[in-house]
């Protein structure tokens, strides 16, 4: 067996060697009637262990939810579409759900349509008894695509929510199935979560391969039709949290483009000025609706005589953080710095616990340079660098004694995960993946030849080695920053930036450049070795219309750093390019 599969089964023995051994320490046979039971002494009575403070207790998951999991197996999802009614707003045809694009422009947008669905749950041969839904006539659930960039491909995501009277498929009521459009392994999401089951001070979900078989009675069908793979990952919500042992009374939140800071929409649920739907653009609520605990946070971090180490132990417990970044960084998970994770603090406990989501952008850049992807990413998202941009991390990370921790982590994760193991991971699960991979309906949209998904696969251990040494680049690196946007003044327009910031301290000089195209191929403006951070165009240097500018900072022994503004253009990404319009 590989590596990883020896380690477990040498977890699991030494596991039932010390549960013998206990049973063996506390178990005696009954005692003959006629034996003498002495007084134990004094040095044998134990008194009980006192309960530990709410404020030191960390993220302690109950780890035996997973025991029954088998991640080679592979379950099947039978959901017959029909309307509902409008009172509901679930009468709409399966063609309409899949019309529903909650992505535009980079950016997520509430467009759910909902259609009403039997769940059905079993194995090839059709649903079984005993299973989910197996004698259901009517609808239990609905049904709606979920996903961001993903809802625009032809091939869907999609979540089931289960009616009270249905039942729970493993615990769970919101099913999600994801297709991972833009994974040619199909299993990256899962290798993520599975990764992380074992590691303490964080929360992991429990995934499972799913096939998934559609009859879509609102256009007239009467068989299934083979939709082909998806993982099912599970959905933090109450009942995520009752299941992991967590206090399924506490605040829980969704990152939808949160960056831990104070925004219009970032208000409670009983302030007149609450706008739920402007609020959701930010966060998700799925637990408790008080959102003061989470604002006195966000206000906290915003406070710069607050010490970040005060706020990083007993407002964001440590170990968690700690880990949580430690593990994004080493599995190149870089779209974690404001949406795919989870926030959650027990109703009684000061702390907050990040809890991870969304793993199938993990391991990608290899992926992205087979598809000639690679510059859509800026040279910053990697490492430390990565998270600059969000001010409760760049706060933490400029304490030197916060990085050498953060190492450390990151150090003790590579012990297990690392490019041997993740390779031999990887390979366990393609044994269920390929076949369906490489066969209809997937294989007409896998997007990648099979040599080419051969080399992708191959190649994931690489990229686990290749985020830990970026990681230990990325702390001497120079650090990015932000432009903003330009403003008129008078005869002037004022280009302006953030600060860069250098771990060494060095001197630090700025170059500038403004153009009419986003490649600068014919800057009208570039002035380099600026010691400040703004710097006045005179207006007749740019008459009315788009404007192209970007900012590098160097620093004294030739270290640079862009911007983090990222732009699109005709379908192109510019890394550390932004626009502005320029009117008469």
């Amino acid at each position: 067996m590989n590596k990883i599969g020896n380690k477990i089964e040498i977890a699991l023995f030494v596991v039932l060697v010390v549960l013998a051994l206990g049973v063996a320490f506390w178990w005696k046979p009954a005692a003959d009637p006629g034996d003498s039971i002495a007084e134990p002494s004094a040095t044998e009575t134990s008194t009980p262990e006192a309960a530990p403070d709410i404020n030191a207790v960390g993220m302690v998951e109950n780890k035996s939810i997973y025991d029954e999991d088998d991640p080679l197996s592979v379950v099947c999802f039978y959901v017959t579409v029909q309307r509902g009614d409008a009172g509901s707003n679930t009468d709409h045809s399966f063609a309409e759900v899949n019309s529903a694009v909650r992505f535009v422009e980079d950016s997520h947008v509430a467009n759910d349509i909902f259609a009403r669905a039997i769940v059905q749950v079993g194995d090839a041969s059709g649903p079984q008894p005993g299973m989910l839904g197996y004698d259901a006539t009517a609808s239990n659930a609905t049904i709606r695509v979920r996903g961001n960039s993903s809802s625009v491909r032809p091939q869907k995501s999609y979540k089931l929510d289960l009616d009270d009277e249905a039942g729970l498929w493993r615990g769970q009521s919101n099913i999600a199935l994801n297709k991972h459009n833009f994974d040619a392994t199909r299993l990256r999401n899962k290798l993520y979560f599975d990764l992380l089951r074992p590691v303490e001070d964080i929360s992991s979900l429990r995934t499972q391969f799913v096939r998934l078989y559609i009859k879509d009675e609102t256009a007239g069908e009467t068989t299934f039709t083979d939709y082909g793979l998806f993982t099912q990952a599970e959905v933090p919500s109450k009942k995520y949290l009752a299941n992991h042992g967590l206090d399924s009374e506490g605040y829980l939140y969704k990152a939808i483009s949160f960056n831990f800071e104070m925004s219009d929409a970032l208000k409670n649920f009983d302030d007149p000025a609450f706008d739920l739907a402007a609020f959701d653009q930010v966060l998700s609520c799925k637990g408790r609706q008080d959102n003061q605990k989470l604002i006195d946070l966000v206000n906290l971090i915003a406070d710069r005589s607050v010490d970040i180490n005060e706020i990083v132990g007993d407002c964001i417990d440590r170990d968690n953080y700690l880990t949580w970044l430690a593990y994004n960084i080493l599995m190149g998970n870089n779209d974690t710095t404001v949406q795919n994770f989870y926030l959650y603090s027990p109703l009684n406990s000061p702390k907050w616990f990040f809890i991870p989501w969304d793993g199938d952008n993990c391991l990608h850049w290899q992926e992205d340079a087979v598809e000639g992807l690679t510059g859509n990413y800026g040279s910053w998202e990697h490492g430390v660098a990565n998270y600059w941009g969000v001010l409760l991390h760049q706060r933490f990370l400029k304490n030197e004694a916060n990085r050498a921790e953060l190492a450390a982590r990151v150090d003790e994760l590579y012990q297990t995960i690392n490019g041997e193991t993740v390779n031999a991971l990887a390979q366990q699960y393609d044994t269920v993946v390929r076949p369906y991979a490489l066969a209809m309906p997937d294989f007409y949209y896998l997007g990648n030849t099979p040599e080419e998904r051969d080399a992708i696969l191959a190649g994931l251990g690489d990229q686990v080695e290749l985020a830990y040494r970026q990681f230990y680049e990325s702390l001497h690196e120079l650090m990015p920053f932000f432009m903003y946007p330009p403003v008129k003044e008078d005869q002037s327009v004022r280009f302006w930036w953030e600060d860069a910031y250098d771990f060494d301290n060095q001197p630090i000089t700025y170059r500038l450049r403004v153009a009419s195209t986003p490649d600068f191929a014919a800057p009208v403006v570039d002035v380099s070795g600026l010691d400040s951070t703004q710097y006045l165009v005179p207006a007749d240097q740019l008459p009315a219309g788009t404007w192209y500018y970007e900012v590098t900072a160097t620093t004294r022994d030739g270290r640079t750093a862009p911007a983090m503004n990222k732009i699109q253009v005709n379908d192109v990404y510019y890394p550390g390019v932004d626009r502005a319009e320029v009117t008469g």
